[in-house]
């Protein structure tokens, strides 16, 4: 099922596709549906079970891993419903063809983005970092995943595990169909700017007002990066990357770090909302502690977000506890200033 999205067609040039594909994936976590469809899992067999979990993995003691075996799966699924599996962070095999979003997250690169006859396939690596390694799709440690992605609906038509020796496991949609398509278009301008981010270059200077935040401590400065700003926050001035290490980053700094690349937030966000032509009200998925989001820490939150629409930076971020829990804000982060970065 191929049918113009309101983003437009896919463009034809690497780079611009690429962004054009983040975007779309993003938009689904403003879009619903009900699907029927047949999904086809198959897995190949492996001598050992491949250790994909990467630097936070569990690895393998007491003796050799189990055989990986092969084989083929089918489901059959009536009225899946992408908002719901947001909603329960569903971990079914099927369920990253329908609710794509949540790989935003956990990639690291896009090394390859190319358009056939109704869908555009990416080429996938895992970040390090970011990827979560109980993913069963997009593991740190995996070569990379291959997906086939429909430009009208933004779910996909197929996905490829890739490990150090071919493909490992492919996921292939028969049969879709598609009921009660329902959609913001607002909010997914949004979410889908945000998402870009991931790709996009960009060295800023900001100053940042923490208006409400329980931590102090900033002490970040990260390595120089295509994707880094030189921020002005509490007195002190310090240097962000995009690409912290968000185990070795204090949750404030990693604040300062998503505002300026929030594709790191998607992933975690349902029950989008458009507040206005360039912000968004979210609720938060349960259970999403790996990989970690420093707006979107826990479900009880709602979160909301201003995004910059010419370099994709969050001018404005707030994080509210439940209306049970007084609806205190537990985070608000505002830049009061945004520009070229300094020279020298």
């Amino acid at each position: 099922m191929a049918t113009t999205h309101w983003l437009g067609d896919p463009p034809a040039e690497h780079d611009p596709l690429t962004a054009w594909a983040l975007s779309r994936l993003a938009a689904t976590v403003a879009e619903d549906a009900r699907l029927d469809a047949v999904v086809e899992i198959a897995c190949e067999e492996r001598e050992f079970e491949p250790e994909l979990g990467g630097r936070f993995g569990a690895g393998t003691t007491g003796g050799p891993a189990p055989r990986r075996p092969g084989g083929t799966r089918t489901f059959r699924l009536d009225g899946v419903s992408p908002a719901l599996l947001r909603e329960e962070d569903s971990d079914e095999p099927w369920a990253v063809l329908f609710d794509p979003a949540r790989l935003i997250r956990g990639i690291g690169a896009v090394t390859r983005a190319e358009c056939g006859e109704g869908y555009v396939e990416l080429a996938l690596v895992p970040h390090p970092l970011f990827a979560d390694p109980a993913d069963g799709w997009l593991p740190p440690g995996a070569r990379g995943l291959v997906v086939r992605l429909d430009p009208g609906t933004g779910l996909l038509s197929s996905a490829t595990l890739h490990d150090d020796r071919g493909p490992l496991a492919t996921a292939r949609v028969h049969e879709l169909s598609v009921h009660d398509v329902r959609s913001s278009a607002e909010a997914g301008w949004v979410v889908a700017r945000m998402a870009r981010t991931l790709v996009e270059p960009v060295r800023l200077t900001a100053d940042v007002a923490v208006e409400v935040d329980p931590h102090e401590d900033l002490a970040f400065t990260g390595g120089p990066s295509a994707r880094s700003w030189t921020v002005s926050a509490g007195g002190r001035e310090l240097t962000v990357t995009g690409d912290y290490a968000p185990d070795a980053t204090s949750p404030s700094a990693a604040r300062l770090a998503e505002l300026l690349a929030p594709a790191r937030i998607v992933s975690h966000l349902a029950h989008v909302t458009a507040v206005s032509a360039t912000s968004v009200r979210a609720g938060v998925r349960p259970l999403r502690t790996f990989p970690f989001s420093a707006w979107a820490p826990d479900e009880s939150l709602t979160c909301a977000f201003t995004v910059d629409q010419e370099t994709g930076v969050l001018v404005r971020a707030e994080a509210t506890a439940a209306a049970e829990e007084g609806g205190r804000v537990v985070f608000r982060h505002v830049v009061t200033a945004l520009g070229a970065r300094r020279s020298g």
